[in-house]
């Protein structure tokens, strides 16, 4: 499209109430999380401060402890000579190392209670020294000048001395942590006034940012076709404006790589510049990764512009895929002589997931869906968890009359959180490229699925069976939301006896024809095109379900160049068939699930 031709109107949509919403939404969001990870925070602190407390308290007992030990074994010596006296003395000079470096450790955190520590250790040496002196005094000169020592005092007053200064360091430390406790409980009371508070608002900014999104969906795809069009108009027209620019000598060696091509190739300037930009810029062709000629090479050669086919990747320096396009043109001097090159590409990526959104039939659900998936997903969480909080920590307080409207809140927030991910499976069941050499065990598919549906199935007393069950070209998390849909439907829709599903798979021409059958209430024949409609539900409440499964069964099939319908009797069960087309040299391979 030449920028000459390019016409539209543009669509005005007010988002004024929508950002509004969101905006205060998310305040109140981010103060109920600020709030929450202070309170845990200051748990979690004033725990960690007990766990010190309970360390240093333990390390002072076991000092003082060994201390007193060494102090007896000392005196008992003393008095009789012997050396046996010597064991608890020799035993607490071995063990007070590790006491103090518990004691140093437990502290190390805390400056001040560090530098006590330090300030205990000379004391600590010194009544060691005390006791060592006596105890040589005793064995060289006899008992008497051993005593004397003794009854100076100086020993006694070092001992006094390390008591008051472990206490001093034990009765801080448990006051920091009462402080640490205290201030975790004043945070635990904000959090709830606030979660109980914001709970409200939320929910009504939920029902009522629903409502508005709702209404501008139509807006919204048109602001998307918008969008893709000025997308197209400025990369043809801004030129070389925002794009990535390689240039080179005459050799094809790199002088020059702006910020954008250093980004997309992942060379940086240092070490791009004097590369060859065949080892710099690398593509091959989408399809069969068959290298493509480099452009500037070309037009060096050649002496004119030339570009890359359709359908190019780069490959860059870490193995990221990035598809481009590109024109390489010759750079001449005064005299018409080729002095180089110089390239100039752009990442497609955007362009290529705008051009696919435009191709997809349910754009306008996908919409509300990625919508719905961000915007909301994360306030109802945080209305549920509080909600749940506050019913727990207050159960007490508020009573049957103030435990009824937040059940209320938690069974509507979980209601809609339900419909939120069934809504979003719809939207990702998408993305159906893939290699044609890649295949997907429908077997493992439906184990995994099974495996999903544990509970359910135990729940009801069902019973699943398969028989053989061959590899697609797929991606098998589609084959498992396809089969958990599908039996997870014949498990809702059962009848009063105990469901039994059956799940069998026979080949038709080039495609195989995968059957799930269930002994279910079944449907009524003019409803068998309807259910496969988004939001189409034919029990309202009396059976849980959004209205999603079967619509996304019927575009993940859709998507594969399949085609997905039902055969059913009212009261005899319903047979769900779908078609998926067969890889060549693909045979199913026998199981049975139970």
């Amino acid at each position: 499209m030449m920028p000459g031709k390019l016409s539209y109107e543009p669509v005005h949509v007010s988002r004024t109430r929508i950002v509004t919403m969101l905006i205060i939404a998310s305040a109140m969001v981010i103060a109920i999380g600020l709030l929450s990870f202070q309170s845990s925070d200051s748990r979690r602190t004033a725990d960690a401060e007990l766990n010190v407390s309970r360390q240093i308290r333990n390390a002072t007992d076991d000092l003082l402890a060994l201390l007193t030990d060494a102090e007896t074994a000392q005196r008992g010596y003393l008095l009789t000579g012997k050396d046996t006296y010597l064991e608890p003395y020799n035993k607490a000079q071995s063990a007070l190392p590790a006491v103090l470096a518990r004691l140093d450790s437990a502290t190390r955190s805390n400056r001040s209670q560090a530098e006590r520590v330090a300030a205990l250790q000379p004391v600590l040496a010194a009544k060691l020294r005390e006791l060592a002196s006596t105890i040589d005094v005793r064995q060289s000169q006899g008992l008497a000048p051993a005593l004397e020592i003794v009854d100076s005092g100086k020993g006694k007053a070092l001992m006094d001395d390390i008591r008051a200064r472990c206490a001093v360091i034990r009765d801080l430390s448990e006051q920091r942590r009462a402080e640490f406790a205290a201030l975790a409980e004043r945070s635990v009371r904000r959090l709830t006034y606030a979660g109980t508070v914001g709970s409200a608002i939320l929910l009504a900014f939920i029902a009522l940012s629903a409502v508005t999104i709702l209404n501008g969906l139509a807006h919204r795809e048109r602001l998307y076709h918008q969008a893709a069009a000025s997308a197209e108009f400025l990369s043809v027209t801004l030129n070389s404006i925002g794009d990535a620019v390689i240039a080179t000598d005459a050799a094809g060696r790199i002088t020059l790589i702006n910020p954008i091509a250093q980004t997309l190739t992942g060379w940086h300037e240092k070490e791009a510049v004097g590369a060859p930009i065949s080892s710099v810029f690398r593509v091959v062709n989408e399809t069969t990764r068959a290298p493509v000629d480099n452009p500037v090479e070309k037009a060096i050669a050649s002496g004119a512009i030339t570009g890359l086919a359709n359908h190019t990747i780069l490959i860059s320096r870490n193995g990221q895929e990035i598809p481009i396009d590109d024109s390489g043109a010759p750079i001449r001097g005064p005299q018409g002589d080729i002095q180089g090159g110089v390239l100039v590409f752009r990442d497609i990526s955007a362009r290529r997931a705008a051009e696919q959104q435009l191709k997809e039939s349910n754009e306008q659900l996908k919409e509300f869906v990625a919508a719905a998936a961000h915007d909301l997903r994360s306030p109802l969480n945080s209305v549920n968890t509080m909600a749940q909080l506050v019913a727990l920590r207050l159960q007490d307080q508020i009573g049957a009359e103030g435990r009824e409207p937040l059940g209320y809140i938690i069974q509507s927030t979980q209601r809609m959180l339900r419909l939120l991910e069934d809504l979003l499976a719809y939207a990702q069941a998408s993305h159906f490229e893939l290699d044609r050499k890649s295949r997907a065990s429908m077997d493992r598919a439906l184990k995994s699925a099974l495996e999903n549906l544990r509970a359910e199935i135990e729940s009801t007393g069902a019973i699943v069976t398969a028989g053989a069950l061959p590899e697609v070209v797929a991606h098998e998390a589609h084959m498992v939301q396809l089969f958990q849909n599908l039996v997870g439907n014949a498990l809702k829709y059962r009848s009063e006896a105990a469901p039994r599903v059956r799940i069998g798979c026979t080949k038709h021409g080039g495609e195989w024809v995968v059957e799930v059958s269930d002994n279910g209430i079944g449907i009524e024949p003019q409803y068998e095109k309807q259910i496969f409609k988004p939001f189409k539900r034919l029990h309202g409440e009396d059976r849980p379900g959004s209205g999603i499964g079967l619509a996304t069964c019927q575009k993940i099939v859709s998507g594969y160049g399949g085609r997905i319908w039902i055969e059913s009797q009212p009261g005899k069960g319903s047979t769900f068939l779908f078609s998926l087309p067969a890889a060549a040299g693909v045979e199913a391979k026998n199981v049975t699930h139970a």
